[in-house]
């Protein structure tokens, strides 16, 4: 009986079959329709790594950045497939490659299933390696442009001295040395700076394709002011008052620092940190002003430039309320093993307010300051800050605007 039932399944093995077949169809029908196939382009360019490369060799040129990808996948992955992070990436493997050029397929990877790779673009890309050289090359500072007129280097240092060069043994032969650029134009003061660093070749043309480590450098340009040159402040005088009912709202002057030089550099050190120019006459003064000032020059002094003077704006309206005031000049922020010295000590403040403030206001009201916070050693051209502890009360202007502050040891 047992054989009877197996001849009979065997003769209809090909019945079961062809159910079997058209039921798998049906079943496959009812899936596709429910989460049917998309092709679509991938919304973004994917990332192309590099895998499996040879550490002595190095790829010669550059590699596309990305690849565009057309997919197939149902309707229910594609919203995972634009998830973040990216469950989908494009790549080269490079693994088993000498050196050479070589061309090599762009394979796509996913960890999503399923998925079809429909088209890539580029679907190949031309790879050129080379051997990998390394190299310790030292680091020289380059500047570009003038020092201010009356100023010169004192020294130049780089920090790191040295740096590592990696890429391909037929570029690196071409390096000729490392260049950390910095501008120092029109500078007056030292400079300390972090530059990035670049290779040259022996006619100084840059060298693309090349990493550095570090890729930059700390370079430090001293900066001094040259023999019988000075920089000072300019304090305008005046004489006199305004028309009755009128007041002195502002008294600028530009250049506010000059330069001075003299031929015997002792005379130059020995004046102040600043420079007077000759009266100014405000009086019956009622409308703004604007002049020119010669400066009030020791005998064989001059002004570095074209212009031997000043100019010199005055603003002029009518009283409110302001009181012109001379106060001393504070230092804080002073290290305990150092001290400073001012140049002047004290300036000319003009302080605009109500009039019942101001008949009351005291030269305690009001502090002026300079903070030499981190400030090397040396001479430096600082503005004045004001407190003021009345309120209502506001600075229109001080003069000069700028402070010679020489910081010192103790």
């Amino acid at each position: 009986m047992l054989r009877t039932l197996w001849q009979r399944l065997w003769s209809n093995i090909g019945t079961f079959s062809l159910a079997f077949l058209l039921a798998f169809a049906v079943w496959m029908s009812a899936v596709v329709a429910a989460d049917p196939n998309e092709v679509r382009d991938y919304p973004a360019p994917l990332p192309l790594e590099v895998r499996g490369l040879d550490p002595s060799l190095v790829i010669i040129g550059n590699l596309p950045a990305s690849i565009n990808v057309r997919l197939g996948a149902p309707t229910s992955l594609w919203q995972q497939l634009t998830a973040q992070p990216l469950p989908i990436s494009a790549y080269v493997d490079l693994s088993d490659l000498a050196e050479g050029e070589h061309i090599v397929d762009v394979e796509i990877t996913s960890s999503l299933r399923p998925i079809r790779v429909v088209s890539t673009s580029p679907t190949q890309v031309t790879v050129t390696l080379e051997p990998r050289a390394v190299r310790d090359i030292t680091i020289t500072a380059t500047l570009q442009g003038q020092l201010a007129l009356g100023f010169q280097m004192d020294g130049v240092s780089v920090e790191p001295s040295s740096a590592t060069v990696i890429g391909p043994l037929s570029l690196m032969t071409q390096v000729a040395g490392l260049q950390a650029v910095l501008d120092v134009n029109q500078s007056r003061e030292s400079i300390s700076a972090s530059v990035p660093l670049r290779a040259v070749d022996a006619n100084g043309v840059v060298l693309s394709g090349l990493t550095i480590e570090p890729a930059e450098a700390r370079v430090e340009v001293s900066i001094l002011q040259s023999g019988g040159y000075r920089d000072v402040a300019v304090k305008v005088e005046t004489i006199g008052q305004p028309a009755s009912g009128f007041r002195v709202t502002d008294i600028s002057v530009s250049p506010p620092v000059v330069t001075l030089f003299s031929a015997d550099p002792q005379v130059v050190a020995n004046l102040p940190g600043f420079v007077s120019t000759l009266p100014l006459d405000l009086t019956n003064l009622n409308d703004d002003l604007q002049t020119r000032l010669l400066l009030n020059l020791p005998q064989g002094v001059i002004v570095v430039g074209e212009e031997q003077n000043v100019q010199v704006s005055v603003g002029i309206a009518p009283v409110e309320s302001s009181v012109l005031l001379n106060l001393n000049v504070e230092v804080i922020g002073l290290a305990s093993t150092r001290t400073a010295s001012l140049s002047p000590e004290s300036v000319s403040v003009i302080i605009s307010g109500p009039l019942s403030v101001l008949q009351n206001l005291s030269p305690a009201d009001v502090r002026l300051i300079v903070d030499v916070s981190g400030l090397a050693l040396g001479t430096h051209m600082l503005e004045p800050e004001a407190e003021i502890l009345p309120s209502g009360v506001q600075i229109l202007s001080i003069t000069p605007s700028a402070i010679e502050v020489v910081i010192s040891r103790k």
